[in-house]
This record gives structure tokens, C-alpha cells and sequence, in this order.
């Protein structure tokens, strides 16, 4: 314990670590509150006149001013009560108006902007199911509502049989888990997905920086030749190298779990922790197929985030271990975390997700596998890639910290 203690400080006095440290902390701040900084929206009087231009945390309170009247349970009698108004509303001036700028502004505040965040699963459930073409909200009859949830059902079928057709068990596989998600789905309007981009985006940038600061853990030590010294003495060699493995990883996890955890605080505060309560498919897709609400999913995120680190981390000290310079190290390891985002742009799905950092980035991120429906297939066998990118995390972590220590060991000194 006592050796322990010392190498924990040794990390922690390091001007490098320290650095990274803080700006990971201060990019926790920062990128919870950009969301929050971009929301905006018009005030508008009974004349149709601006009244006041809302930012911020106002313009957030304005915002779920408007659409706190369809809080609670989405239930079909709700859907059809708040399709009727809209269509009510928007039926003398067309639809076309929404977007061209026409529609009066006081009208549209008022009886439309509110059920927007309501309606806005319809067109996606209602879709054709041979193109996926969505349809408008003015082409869907209020009574076809009433069987709402039955219609996601079916409009899964329909995409699982475009997107994995050949592939029974995928098919198979998506029904049982979205037959898992309670219903009715729950609303509490606020929260934006572009707050959970900037939660998957940090969570990429605090495994980058914690990487970089992880990256002269051996090989430091071996480019100063203390390495030498240390290996000779009665604790040297295993019990060192395992030491400073446990270290590396104990710094960077509560480092991980402080900065995440900030992030969520102040994402949540200004958003409204109520929000929390909103199913995801009201947020993502209506066909999500995770059981999830939006803390729950944010829960999930973080956790998968502190699994994607720990793997990538542990890849790091295996190359600090083999190399003898930082610099070949970091570079190694910064290509690695970057490859799975080229990887699933070029289409190569099973090195994208089984490699250390195959949980993190954008659109081959941990969130955005959970609201899609890529399978890989093996033969007959359909795995979600969700799984795929949990089994890799779990095996890499020993796998790569065993390699670590052995590969110290066996480090011969010029």
C-alpha cells in the first residue's frame, strides 16, 4: 500500500498530468454548458411584435413554459387531443408556411410550438414502410393515433425488414428487446439531443487527454534510465510494474468519474432534472430499442465511457511498457482512438467496435449504437453492436493490462 501511495503522488506531480488534469476538469464545465449557451428563441405579444430575444437559461424556462402542458404519460387520448389542435391551427394558413415564414407568429407560440415536442415521434411512426419516407403530421389522421404504440411495433418490423433482411435472428433479436421498453412512453420537454452530443463529444476528449497523460507511465522512466535502478530493488519487476498499472488506472478513473460526473450535474441542473424522466425514444428514435429514460441513458453513456477509457488505457500502458519513448507512444495511441471513427465512416464495422476506443467518438459512438440497429453477423448469428463494443471492453482491459506487466518484465536495459 505504502509503494502505492507513493506512485499515486508520483502520477499527481507530474506537471504533464497536472495540466491535463485541469483542462479536463475545465472542458467539463465548458461543454456541459454550450448546449445551454445555444438555445435561444423569440418572445412574441399578442400583435405579433418581438418582444424580447431569450437565451440561455431563459430561453429554456420559456421554452418548457410552452410545453410543460404535455408533461406525463404519452398515451394515445394525448396524441390525438394534440394532433386535432395542430392541425387545427395550421390547417387555414398550410403547412408550407411553418417553413416559409408566413405563419403568424402569436398563432404558432401558442398552439403550435407547444405540441411540437409531442408530435414529433408521428411522422417517424407513420412512416411508408417500403421507402421509410416520413409523413407529415397533416396527413395523419388523429384516430390512426389510438393504436400509437402498436404502430411502433409494426413500423419496427418494417425497418428491421429493410435494414437486416436476410437476417432473421437480427430481426428476431430487436422485437424481444423493444418488447422491454414500458409504455406509454414518458415526456418531460427540455432536454435537447444536442446536449447528449456534447456528453458523447466530451467523453471522447476526456479518453483522449487522460490517454496523453497516461502515455510516459514506463516509458519515461525508461528514456531516464531510472527504470534501471528501480528494477533491481526487492519490490522491481512484477509488484512495480502491477503497482504502477493500478496507479494509472485509479488516477484516471476517479478522474474520469469527478469530470463526467460535473458534466451531468450541471447538463441536468440547467436543463431541468425532471427531463431526466423522458423516455428516449420521445428523444431519439421511437424505435429505440434500449428500456431506457434520459438518465438512465446518461448513466449508461458514462459507465460506457469509464469501460472505453479503462481499455484504452490499459492498451496505453501496454505500449509505454514495449516502447522506450513517449512520443511513439502517444502517437500510437491517439491513431487508435481516432481509427474507429474512420473505420465505421469507411464501413468496417467489426474493427470499429472491437477496438479499445470502438465505444467512442460520433456517429460510431456507445449512444448512437444504442438508438440505431447495426448487427454483425457471424453465419447465422446477428450480434447488436452495443454488445459487441461491451465484450471487447471487457476482454481488453485484462488482456492488455497482463501484456503491460509482462512486457515490463521483460524489458531488457541497453
Amino acid at each position: 500500500m505504502r509503494i502505492f501511495c507513493l506512485e499515486i503522488k508520483r502520477v499527481l506531480k507530474s506537471r504533464r498530468v497536472l495540466i491535463l488534469l485541469v483542462i479536463a476538469l475545465v472542458m467539463s464545465v465548458v461543454m456541459a454548458w454550450l448546449p445551454v449557451m445555444y438555445e435561444d428563441i423569440n418572445q412574441y405579444g399578442e400583435n405579433g411584435n418581438k418582444v424580447a430575444e431569450l437565451n440561455g437559461l431563459s430561453a429554456i424556462a420559456y421554452k418548457k413554459s410552452l410545453r410543460s402542458v404535455n408533461n406525463g404519460e404519452v398515451i394515445p387520448e394525448k396524441l390525438k387531443g394534440a394532433l386535432s389542435a395542430y392541425q387545427s391551427a395550421v390547417s387555414p394558413y398550410g403547412e408550407n408556411s411553418l417553413y416559409s415564414g408566413e405563419f403568424p407568429m402569436p398563432v404558432y407560440m401558442e398552439k403550435v410550438f407547444a405540441q411540437e415536442a409531442l408530435l414529433g415521434r408521428l411522422p417517424e411512426a407513420y412512416s411508408d414502410p417500403k421507402t421509410g419516407q416520413a409523413e407529415s403530421l397533416m396527413e395523419i389522421s388523429p384516430d390512426r393515433t389510438e393504436r400509437f404504440y402498436e404502430q411502433t411495433v409494426q413500423h419496427l418490423k418494417d425497418i428491421m425488414q429493410m435494414e437486416q433482411k436476410g437476417h432473421p435472428a437480427a430481426q428476431e433479436h430487436a422485437l424481444k428487446k423493444y418488447a422491454e421498453v414500458k409504455t406509454p412512453f414518458q415526456l418531460y420537454a427540455g432536454y435537447t439531443r444536442d446536449a447528449f452530443d456534447y456528453i458523447v463529444l466530451y467523453i471522447f476528449l476526456l479518453v483522449i487527454l487522460c490517454t496523453a497523460a497516461a502515455t510516459p507511465t514506463f516509458s519515461n522512466e525508461y528514456q531516464t534510465g531510472s527504470d534501471s535502478i528501480l528494477r533491481c530493488t526487492k519490490n522491481g519487476r512484477s509488484k512495480l510494474a502491477m503497482v504502477k498499472v493500478l496507479a494509472a488506472l485509479t488516477v484516471f478513473s476517479i478522474t474520469f468519474i469527478i469530470c463526467i460526473s460535473l458534466h451531468l450535474l450541471i447538463s441536468d441542473l440547467a436543463f431541468g432534472p425532471e427531463c431526466m424522466k423522458t423516455s428516449m425514444q420521445m428523444l431519439f428514435s421511437v424505435i429505440s430499442l434500449p428500456a431506457l429514460n434520459l438518465g438512465q441513458l446518461q448513466m449508461v453513456l458514462a459507465i460506457g465511457g469509464l469501460g472505453s477509457l479503462l481499455a484504452t488505457i490499459s492498451f496505453t500502458l501496454f505500449l509505454s511498457a514495449k516502447f522506450k519513448d513517449s512520443i511513439s507512444v502517444i502517437l500510437i495511441a491517439v491513431v487508435v482512438c481516432l481509427l474507429p471513427i474512420f473505420m465505421y465512416s469507411a464501413g468496417t464495422d467489426w474493427l470499429s467496435f472491437i477496438l479499445p476506443t470502438g465505444g467512442i467518438g460520433m456517429q460510431n459512438s456507445f449512444l448512437y449504437q444504442l438508438t440505431d440497429f447495426n448487427y454483425l453477423h457471424i453465419g447465422s448469428i446477428s450480434i447488436w453492436s452495443p454488445y459487441v463494443i461491451i465484450a471487447a471492453t471487457i476482454i481488453e482491459i485484462p488482456v492488455f493490462l497482463f501484456l503491460a506487466v509482462r512486457t515490463y518484465c521483460s524489458h531488457q536495459v541497453d
